[in-house]
């Protein structure tokens, strides 16, 4: 039986930031839901829910390429946000960044920007 992609490894993590830039390139820059990166890497919906580990792995690799913190548009379903517990931190900022939901909206424009220009 063939295994498919661990979920939290930096290579599903490389594959995110590929996937999320072709995707802007061809539909144009947007947020994302975390089942929506779930599907994109094709996994079913019900893995939204894991992804924890894995977006922990993409924002390190995001800062390692030196590139827009990725993790700022997958957001929570209805919203423009990334979920409320990621916000639920010792520093109160989003998952200890250091970024208020102004900053965060601030990544996101930068992400677009980066994903769009690629």
């Amino acid at each position: 039986m063939t295994r498919g992609p661990r979920l939290a490894s930096r290579q599903t993590a490389r594959r995110a930031l590929a996937v999320y830039a072709r995707d802007a390139r061809d539909n144009g820059a947007r947020l994302w839901t975390y089942t929506d990166l779930a599907v994109a890497l094709g996994f079913a919906p019900s893995v939204a829910r894991q992804l924890g580990p894995m977006l922990a792995l993409l924002r390190q690799e995001c800062l390692d390429q030196g590139i827009p913190d990725l993790c700022a548009v997958i957001v929570a379903s209805g919203t423009d946000m990334p979920s409320a517990r990621s916000f639920d931190t010792l520093s109160g900022t989003w998952c200890d960044t250091g970024l208020d939901r102004d900053g965060v909206r601030a990544e996101q424009a930068r992400v677009m920007a980066w994903a769009t220009a690629r």
